[in-house]
């Protein structure tokens, strides 16, 4: 196989001391058997490693080395980070699609709801108030707040 061409390339830290950890994911490309390989590699932590996901066309195999590389870099995940927090890789779990479409609609329902869930709790701890949007939408806001959470004059 000729040599990769890295279509994506993401950098985390190693904490303490911050050291660089590369990941690299290559361009998914046909076999000839009629699947598809994309071929992935980290660096810095230790050996490099070298890997490759096999999927049924490009997607899947670039989905399936997504899921790999979040499984390899699990072991570290407490001391990598991405968007400097610790733990987060920016690699969502992906929801398997061998238990069928009607287990993956669930789960993403379930993620979609508890979504909802944690961005009204946010919304609710800046506006300092419980259900906001909802007084919104029925007229029912409190005497001296404006649409948009501002205090009226």
């Amino acid at each position: 196989m000729p040599d990769p061409e890295w279509l994506i390339m993401r950098r985390f830290s190693l904490l303490p001391g911050r050291q660089p950890v590369m990941l690299e994911l290559s361009v998914p490309r046909p076999r000839p058997q009629g699947q598809w390989v994309c071929l992935y590699r980290i660096r810095g932590l230790g050996r490099a490693r070298t890997s490759r996901a096999v999927g049924d066309d490009g997607l899947h195999a670039l989905q399936l080395a997504m899921a790999a590389v979040r499984r390899e870099l699990e072991p570290f995940a407490g001391r990598l980070t991405w968007a400097g927090e610790p733990g987060e890789l920016g690699l969502p779990e992906s929801v398997p699609d061998y238990f069928g479409g009607e287990f993956r609609r669930r789960v993403e329902a379930l993620v979609r709801r508890e979504s909802e869930a944690e961005a009204e709790r946010l919304r609710s701890a800046a506006t300092g108030r419980g259900d906001y949007d909802g007084a919104m939408r029925q007229g029912s806001l409190p005497a001296g707040r404006a649409p948009g959470g501002r205090r009226s004059p």
